[in-house]
């Protein structure tokens, strides 16, 4: 399935916290591809809290995500204003331009979780942006759960307790036996049942269901050309590079008003993904 997706590389000026994209503005804009995966069943609305590197150490956000879960063990946890995005981007694609009234359309919508994660049989496919989208694909993780005694109740269901230990954090989470989906926000899954809380026990990322529907959603996968596509260690050296000196990510020069250029400065962010190992 083909849409078209804007390639941003124009100006902002910001003036009391508003961006001004200039009336003149137009764009072309340029194709993608979309892999689609049928329809979800169930989808379940998920509260994030999560680190945000690049405000400043501890600072965190707050953000809704979903999990379409589908048939054939498929699913996707994504930020749910990216669908709003993808909406936009398929409405515009009927245009060679676009101008400045659908790019503040486009803008007023914030991507904040760039993580998506698509499971499908024993295989994950993680798409992250880092100034560019980047792929890669592993086997979906085998957790090693340990069930604790402790129920609460949430969103009407009697869930129950388990820890794990995964890739340097220890997690608490709560699941509903209600519910027979061993799926969950995120990589998590493997309990008896679905996942619908899920913290670690530094509470820098959390996961709390706020609601579940039945409406049909379809579940596809961005497939462009230009993804970079590569293997997980590579990307994490790829996200670290990007936090140890974030501006060596940007090209072009900017310049003074003598035209002498502007040496930018290295700058470097806490490093603290959700993922340690």
């Amino acid at each position: 399935m083909k849409y078209y997706l804007f390639i941003f590389s124009f100006i902002i000026v910001f003036a009391n916290g508003q961006s001004i994209i200039s009336p003149d503005f137009t764009m072309k804009t340029s194709p993608y591809e979309v892999s689609d995966y049928g329809n979800s069943s169930y989808n379940v609305y998920y509260k994030v809290n999560f680190l945000d590197n690049a405000l400043s150490p501890n600072s965190k956000r707050e953000v809704m995500c979903i999990l379409e879960l589908g048939d054939n063990n498929i699913s996707k946890f994504f930020d749910y204003n990216q669908l709003r995005k993808d909406s936009l981007s398929e409405k515009y694609s009927k245009k060679d331009m676009i101008g400045s009234k659908e790019m503040g359309e486009y803008m007023k919508i914030r991507v904040l979780w760039n993580n998506v994660v698509f499971k499908r049989n024993s295989l994950m496919t993680v798409q992250d942006r880092f100034k560019s989208v980047y792929q890669y694909e592993e086997e979906q993780p085998k957790f090693n759960w340990k069930l604790e005694k402790g129920e609460k109740i949430l969103l009407g269901h009697k869930c129950n307790k388990a820890t794990v230990t995964y890739r340097g954090r220890n997690y608490i989470a709560w699941y509903t036996s209600e519910i027979p989906i061993n799926n969950g926000p995120y990589v998590f899954g493997g309990l008896p049942g679905l996942i619908l809380a899920v913290e670690d026990t530094d509470k820098k990322y959390t996961f709390e269901a706020v609601g579940i529907t039945k409406t049909l959603k379809p579940i596809y996968l961005r497939n462009e050309k230009n993804i970079l596509r590569t293997t997980r260690e590579k990307f994490r050296t790829v996200q670290k590079t990007y936090y140890d000196n974030p501006s060596a990510f940007f090209s072009g020069k900017a310049y003074n008003e003598d035209g002498t250029p502007i040496v930018l400065k290295q700058q470097n962010i806490q490093y603290q993904p959700i993922e340690i190992e």
